[in-house]
């Protein structure tokens, strides 16, 4: 609070990490409307209805920063592998909270090329982190769209957090793969009918997605919350 020490991610447990993270995601998530997923509203430039889509999408993207920020601040490889166990901690964390969107950014950040070209730094990695972080890849991995991610979904119990980016891509799907309207043989020829088929795929997927919107019952700590915040900017 007094700002005189500098405060690292390190200093948290890893476990309310993840608590706090799924606090903040889950707000936003509960609070996107059914409207906010038609029309993909999301992908607008400007004047989207799609607010909280949208904020997920930059939390995601600032936390998937914010692993590879904390990770490349450090200059030597020691630290750096540090941070990379402490971050594979919090993402076996958020699994355990069934927190998939949180997982799948810290993961992508661990994937990414800036962070897997540091050679030195993944060489000090233990063993058991190694290990523990394919088995989180292979959760989330994208290969056969998603199939184990969704296999695990299918089953899962609320409250959990899911990937919200599935869902985005089967309503692009949805929308841009089956037209407005079908052509109807009649007697008196040819008649365009609305193509019902299309918004039950679309119900569907949104109905799926709400499933989902229901809030975990964790306690929030301000403090960290506020930290995270100034964090993730």
């Amino acid at each position: 609070k007094n700002q005189e020490a500098s405060v690292s991610i390190l200093d948290f447990d890893a476990l309310e990490l993840a608590r706090q993270f799924t606090i903040k995601e889950s707000r936003i998530f509960c609070a996107i409307l059914p409207e906010e997923l038609l029309a993909t509203e999301w992908t607008k430039k400007s004047g989207s209805l799609a607010v909280n889509v949208r904020a997920m999408s930059t939390l995601a993207t600032d936390l998937t920063n914010l692993v590879s920020d904390s990770i490349l601040q450090q200059e030597e490889p020691k630290k750096r592998a540090a941070i990379i166990k402490h971050w594979v901690k919090i993402a076996n964390k958020c699994l355990e909270l069934n927190n998939y969107d949180t997982l799948m950014a810290i993961i992508c950040s661990l994937n990414s090329s800036m962070i897997a070209r540091l050679k030195r730094t993944w060489e000090i990695v233990s063993q058991k982190t190694k290990t523990t972080l394919e088995h989180l890849r292979g959760i989330v991995d994208v290969s056969r769209n998603y199939a184990v991610l969704r296999q695990r979904l299918q089953n899962q119990v609320p409250p959990c957090l899911p990937f919200v980016g599935t869902y985005l891509t089967d309503l692009t799907f949805a929308d841009i793969g089956n037209s407005a309207q079908r052509s109807l043989q009649t007697d008196e020829g040819e008649m365009a009918v609305i193509n019902f088929d299309r918004h039950m795929k679309i119900a569907k997927i949104i109905s799926e997605l709400q499933r989902f919107q229901i809030p975990y019952r964790l306690t929030e700590i301000p403090e960290l919350q506020a930290w995270l915040q100034d964090e993730l900017v």
